[in-house]
Parts: C-alpha cells; sequence; structure tokens
C-alpha cells in the first residue's frame, strides 16, 4: 500500500480519537453538571439555571464528535454475515457503492449543517434560559461529519489497496 494512504489514514486515526477524547471530557461535565443540578434541587431546592440547554447543547457535539473514533472502530451496526459469503469481487463492488454511498451522505450532512448553522448564526438564534447561539453547536456536527467523510475516505483507499478480504481490519495496523 502507498506510504500517503498509510501517512493519511494514521492522522485520521489520531484525529478521530482526539476527537472522541473532547466528547469523553463534554461527557463528564454533562455528567458532572446534571449531577449537580439535582444535588442542588433536592438538597436546597435551587437549580442551576439552563443545565437543560446546556446538557442538550453538550450531548449534541458528545455524539458528533464520537462518531468518526465509532466508524473506525466499527461500532455500529453493520451486516458482513451476508455481504462475507459472496465472492471477493462482489464484496468489493458492494463495500465500494455503501461507502460512496456513506461518503456522500455524510457529506450532505457536513454541508447542510454548516449552511443551516450559518443560517442561525445570520437570524441570530439563541437559546431560551441563557441565550447562547445555537450555531456553534451546527459548525461542530458539520466539522464531525468532515471528518467521518476523511475516515469513510481511508476505508475506501483500504478497499481499492488492500483488498475486500483484508480491509476491514486495516485500520488496526495503522
Amino acid at each position: 500500500m502507498p506510504r500517503y494512504i498509510v501517512l493519511f489514514s494514521s492522522f485520521v486515526k489520531r484525529f478521530s480519537r482526539f476527537l472522541d477524547g473532547i466528547a469523553g471530557v463534554i461527557l463528564v461535565f454533562m455528567m458532572f453538571l446534571t449531577c449537580t443540578d439535582v444535588f442542588l434541587r433536592f438538597f436546597f431546592r435551587k437549580p442551576l439555571l439552563g443545565t437543560y440547554e446546556i446538557v442538550g447543547f453538550a450531548g449534541a457535539i458528545v455524539a458528533a464528535f464520537a462518531i468518526p473514533q465509532t466508524t473506525i472502530e466499527r461500532g455500529h451496526v453493520a451486516v458482513r454475515f451476508l455481504i462475507e459469503r459472496l465472492p471477493p469481487k462482489f464484496q468489493e463492488m458492494v463495500y465500494l457503492i455503501v461507502h460512496f454511498l456513506s461518503l456522500l451522505l455524510f457529506a450532505l450532512l457536513s454541508w447542510e449543517s454548516a449552511v443551516y448553522g450559518h443560517d442561525l448564526k445570520m437570524g441570530g438564534e439563541v437559546s431560551l434560559t441563557l441565550k447562547l447561539p445555537f450555531y456553534p453547536i451546527l459548525y461542530g456536527i458539520s466539522f464531525a461529519c468532515a471528518v467521518v467523510c476523511l475516515v469513510i475516505l481511508c476505508d475506501i483507499l483500504f478497499i481499492l489497496f488492500v483488498g475486500p478480504l483484508d480491509w476491514y481490519h486495516r485500520w488496526e495496523d495503522s
């Protein structure tokens, strides 16, 4: 396999792991914030203002930033057992079609999230309680979807250069 593909996939893997780490830190923050809110409500009858909004925003970022690493780890639902019964050339064709469609889907998600974020920014849309702007969340989702596109592109390169039978575990080597 060409060296530039190995370097590119290594960069994408490290960057995806970095985004996953950010998602983990935000998830811990969400847990701390929710527990603090419950504690203050229960013992002092004083909730934290805007907890619901912050947890909602943070949840969107956690989900989006975890997708690239989940894709690398093959943590999503897959129907490999059907495809594995096909001859190698058909497997390659099916995998390529599915990956091209996935690439198109996440490219559209990235684009539309950025456009929607821009619309929200221009409209001055903010949350009700804390008046936090919505658009940074949409930009974060757009960015995460773009990183997923890079992961899928690496998978396509693996399929083409490693072959339909060995590409699935290629991320473990990079």
